[in-house]
């Protein structure tokens, strides 16, 4: 596992507001997951995982068509829009992204980043707590009309009665922000290779996400076995293994079941994103002040 950080130039352009700088820290946070490898069932670079649909290069383009999303994110947020508004920027996105891919790569990462960007932008501070409780807030008014339906992940919460990312998202995020960022800055502190802190993190977030797309290829056995391996992976990273032989012998077996973690990978994504966000500013300030924002790839 390589211990190199990906550094990253100071912004040579005009210093922006921290939320903006967050639409570029989201990339970040997708890239991030995209490469980190091997991740059992998931694209990554070494195969397709489960997926007869997609590929490292499909889902590379993916994430270059989100970053006009999440700036157009913000400027529709700096107009205060009705939050109609901020959910056709959704739809839209997905419709771009269905029309030049061919696929819905990361259509769970269009929710949770708009909806993290919005949350920040409402809570008007980067303190967890204050942006977990207004994320919350934003997610209730987008639902207020009704829940989603007629799409695979509402059948398979219907089927199961599983909350799944809707009722992550109506909690305000824990995942992220009580799992995945906490690990991210425990691996830290013990002096982790970066690949292995972003291991950590994915495997906690095995054994705590209601993963939809687990439960509808597998059903419950798919997220029995995701908590099962997600404790043995954390179990190798604490003790000082190598994980490697053991990702790699899982994804065999979750590509032979068919098995996934699409939730697991978009809110890993996130959380890389919100720790590097975090990193910037140590204390809750609030968001309107601008910063000179430099980082590295996983300051956090």
């Amino acid at each position: 596992m390589s211990a190199n950080y990906l550094a990253l130039s100071p912004p040579t352009s005009p210093i922006r507001s921290p939320i903006r700088e967050l639409t570029g820290l989201l990339v970040v946070g997708l890239r991030r997951e995209l490469d980190l490898s091997p991740k059992p069932g998931l694209v990554d670079r070494w195969d397709n995982g489960a997926h007869d649909d997609l590929d490292y290069p499909l889902m590379a383009r993916s994430i270059r068509l989100l970053k006009p999303y999440f700036s157009k994110c913000v400027t529709a947020l700096e107009t205060q829009p009705p939050i109609a508004q901020l959910r056709e920027l959704g739809i839209d996105a997905e419709r771009i992204m269905f029309e030049q891919l061919g696929a819905n790569t990361h259509r769970g990462a269009i929710f949770l980043g708009g909806l993290l960007l919005a949350g920040v932008h409402t809570a008007r501070s980067w303190d967890r707590v204050t942006v977990k409780t207004a994320i919350a807030d934003v997610a209730h008014r987008l639902f207020a009309t009704g829940l989603p339906t007629q799409t695979k992940g509402s059948r398979t919460r219907d089927r199961y009665r599983a909350g799944g990312i809707i009722q992550e998202a109506l909690n305000g995020l824990p995942s992220v922000f009580e799992v995945g960022v906490p690990a991210l800055r425990e691996a830290r502190q013990r002096g982790l290779a970066q690949d292995a802190a972003l291991f950590l993190a994915m495997a906690r977030l095995m054994q705590k996400v209601e993963d939809t797309t687990a439960l509808r290829r597998c059903g419950p056995e798919g997220l029995t076995r995701l908590k099962r391996d997600g404790a043995t992976l954390e179990a190798l990273l604490l003790h000082g293994y190598d994980p490697i032989s053991f990702l790699t012998e899982t994804n065999h077996q979750y590509c032979y079941q068919r098995l996934t973690m699409g939730g697991v990978a978009d809110l890993l994504a996130i959380s890389i994103a919100w720790g590097l966000f975090e990193s910037q500013g140590r204390s809750p300030e609030p968001v309107g002040r601008h910063r000179d924002l430099r980082f590295r790839a996983l300051d956090i």
